[in-house]
């Protein structure tokens, strides 16, 4: 029997606090792009060159996308750069709280926290 039921991951969800700030952020900061938007529904579409769309939804719950392991707080989006040291350096110029910047032999890894408290974590391979 093939059990090849799923053929690509579509895209991630992320609560954020204020939709149309949260767009800007992600759009001027990380460089997504917005494909789509409503404001009824109070969610967004974000997308990058490579890779799945991001879907922003708005919500005033305490809530965020990340999970704990062995006591410590885990991104749930990853991705791919090619400029982790100029990536940490702008978020850090802004402000942006950084929770983990190393070299882990395999490449860099760069774990910060967005406005809205979810956690993302970029390597950039050796």
């Amino acid at each position: 029997m093939n059990n090849d039921f799923l053929t690509k991951l579509e895209h991630m969800q992320i609560p954020v606090q204020d939709l149309n700030e949260s767009i800007n952020w992600y759009v001027s900061n990380l460089g997504f792009q917005l494909t789509g938007k409503s404001e009824e529904h109070h969610h967004a579409f974000l997308t990058l060159e490579e890779g799945p769309m991001l879907m922003l939804w708005e919500t005033k719950e305490d809530t965020n996308a990340n999970f704990i392991f062995n006591g410590q707080t885990m991104p749930v989006l990853l991705y791919n750069t090619k400029q982790v040291h100029k990536l940490h350096d702008h978020l850090k110029s802004i402000g942006v709280e950084i929770t983990f910047f190393q070299n882990e032999g395999f490449g860099w890894v760069l774990k910060f926290l967005d406005p809205n408290g979810n956690m993302w974590g970029v390597i950039q391979l050796s």
